[in-house]
Parts: C-alpha cells; sequence; structure tokens
C-alpha cells in the first residue's frame, strides 16, 4: 500500500519530514504547504508535489492519505481538525498544540475517528530512549524510585526561534513525556521555579531556567531541569541527558556522548562540529535514525491498523505537563496534577 502524504509547514523539521518520506518505502509525497510561498515553490521543485497556500485545503485534498503536520505549534490545531473531519490520517508534530483549549478541540474531532493520529515524539524512537525504557519494563532496575533529566539549549536557539516559545512547550514536553513513560503511572502534583537573565540581555522576553519535581502516583520522584543558556562557542557541551534510579539497578543517558567527535580546524579555537548520529544521520545517502523510525512507526500503523506507541492522548498528557509546569514556577505554588487542566480538556 503506498502511502500519500501531505506535509504542513516546511520549516528545519518539516524539510527533514519530506526528506526522509521521500526514502521510504510505498510513501508519495504528494503535496506541501507553507506560508512561505519561496519555500513551497522551491520544495514541490524537488518533490514533484502539489502546492496547497491554505493548509486546510491540503488536509482536505482527496489526492492525500496522511498529514503532516510541521508548523509552529500554535497553527497545529485547524490543520489537525481539517484532516480528522476529512478521514486522514494524521502525525503531528510535538507540542501537540500551544495550549489546552486547542488540544480539546482536536481531541473532540478525534473521538470516534477510526485513522491512525500520532504526535511526534522523537526520542520514544531514538535506540538509547526506547532501549532505557525495556529495560525499565522488563523490571530490570526492580521498582523505579527516582528520575533526573536536564536538557539546556543553546542561546543561538534564539536565532530561529525569536523568543516566540517558552522552554517548557520547546523542550519540556520531550522530558516530561519520556519521564512519565519512564515513570509507568500518573502525574499527581509539580512544583517548578524559574529565573530570567540571559535571553533577557540577548533581547528575548523569555525565561532561560526551569526547575521542577514532579510526584507520581507509583510514588516515583522525578526531576526535570530545562534551560536555555549554554552560550553559542559551547554548543557541543554535554548538557542533556536523564538518569534512572531504581531498587535494583541504574541507568543513565548522556545524550551529548554519540561516540564521535569531530574538529574543524579552520575557525576560532578549532571548535568541536556536530555531528548527528542518532535522530537523521546520512548513512550512505538515505536518512536513518529516530526520525526514520518514528515515520516508519506511524506508517506501519497506518497500514495495519496498530495503535501507535505514543497516541494524541499522550501528547496532550505532555502539553498539560508542560503548561502546570508553567503554572507552578509562576505561582510558586504546587500544581494538582489530578484536577489541572480539567476545565479546559473536558
Amino acid at each position: 500500500m503506498t502511502v500519500r502524504a501531505g506535509v504542513v509547514g516546511l520549516g528545519f523539521m518539516g524539510r527533514r519530514y519530506v526528506e526522509t518520506l521521500q526514502q521510504l518505502h510505498d510513501v508519495d509525497v504528494r503535496a506541501v504547504s507553507d506560508v512561505r510561498a519561496e519555500l513551497m515553490q522551491s520544495v514541490a521543485a524537488e518533490t514533484g508535489a502539489a502546492t496547497y497556500e491554505a493548509a486546510e485545503d491540503l488536509a482536505r485534498s482527496a489526492d492525500v492519505d496522511a498529514v503532516f503536520v510541521c508548523t509552529p505549534e500554535d497553527a497545529h490545531a485547524d490543520v489537525a481538525v481539517a484532516a480528522i473531519q476529512a478521514g486522514k490520517h494524521l502525525l503531528i508534530e510535538k507540542p501537540v498544540t500551544h495550549d489546552l483549549a486547542s488540544a480539546a478541540r482536536v481531541r473532540v474531532a478525534a473521538t470516534g475517528s477510526q485513522a491512525t493520529i500520532m504526535v511526534g515524539h522523537l526520542l520514544r524512537f531514538e535506540a538509547r530512549w526506547a532501549s532505557a525504557r525495556r529495560l525499565i519494563a522488563e523490571g530490570r532496575l526492580g521498582e523505579v524510585v527516582s528520575i533526573s533529566s536536564r536538557r539546556v539549549g543553546n542561546i543561538g536557539d534564539q536565532d530561529v526561534l525569536k523568543g516566540r516559545t517558552s522552554i517548557p512547550l520547546y523542550y519540556g514536553v520531550h522530558d516530561l513525556d519520556i519521564i512519565r513513560w519512564f515513570a509507568g503511572a500518573p502525574a499527581t502534583s509539580i512544583q517548578a521555579a524559574r529565573r530570567s537573565g540571559v535571553l533577557r540581555a540577548a533581547g528575548y522576553d523569555i525565561d532561560d531556567l526551569y526547575c521542577a519535581i514532579v510526584s507520581f502516583e507509583n510514588g516515583v520522584l522525578a526531576t526535570a531541569e530545562l534551560g536555555w543558556h549554554v552560550p553559542s562557542v559551547a554548543s557541543g557541551a554535554p548538557s542533556t541527558g536523564i538518569t534512572v534510579v531504581g531498587d535494583g539497578g541504574w541507568l543513565r543517558i548522556e545524550q551529548g556522548q554519540t561516540g564521535l567527535e569531530a574538529y574543524a580546524s579552520d575557525g576560532p579555537g578549532s571548535p568541536s562540529l556536530a555531528v548527528d548520529v542518532s535522530f537523521w544521520p546520512d548513512v550512505h545517502g538515505r536518512t536513518r535514525g529516530a526520525l526514520a523510525n518514528e515515520l516508519e512507526h506511524f506508517l506501519d500503523c497506518v497500514r495495519t491498523g496498530a495503535r501507535p506507541v505514543i497516541t494524541l492522548d499522550d501528547g496532550i498528557e505532555a502539553l498539560r505537563l508542560s503548561l502546570a509546569m508553567e503554572e507552578a514556577a509562576a505561582t510558586s505554588t504546587a500544581v494538582d496534577l489530578t484536577t489541572y487542566g480539567s476545565a479546559e480538556l473536558g
């Protein structure tokens, strides 16, 4: 079965989706959409895809079976709802939306749908995180006691983002989803604190550090540090990772330690070269890694009707926890996760 794909949003992730989909078996990129007409026409020329100025028109096109939404998160809901109502299969990049009211709209539209609907949380498809989850599920660490995560990004990210989103929404959905996945139980409360200074000094009106404590129903305690203050000259710093401690074992993932180091000789200070070997590496001319794993899994679910390893509800829960982190930090009060967001989500 050849799946006819339509990709909405052709920024950093959207272009990688197009590139990877083109290399997978039995996939035909039939349509693309982006608010930047010149970029959209350029991608269409490379792929032979039709162009749609309105994302909702692509979502309703009879020439598309599956819609891949890669726009900024505040533009996810309308095209997602249009795709679901048109009976299309749907993969939405994380975070699923920018707020809970929008997420509720998508959930209501999806009620009763027979289509495959998945949220693109890439870490669930990276070998280290997936292997860690398997060890935990098999009981190899005993009962999980604590989880500690850290994701501190580079100030240079703002050259693209321009302060348009918060740390919990951009980074938190990654790690809070993984923490919840590893904990294996509902989260019950979250406390958080934040600071600002580095990004505001650079001209962006957002905070640069959040630290949170999350409690789970099964007694697991987790901490999450999320930041945006690593200087550009330290782009290769080991600033992202996770530790899981059980009563019978321990595991650690350091995202920056890939086993490959490379250094340039033509720049000041011979800076290290960022070489991706995990998420979308080029292997003999083909894009492999976590993104290919994610897209292949989604397409397998489309073809077989299997349940995705991360569902729409999982994506909404990651969003809910991220927004609760913001609320806890803003109010300096622990947020009760057994009730938070119930008004918006119903």
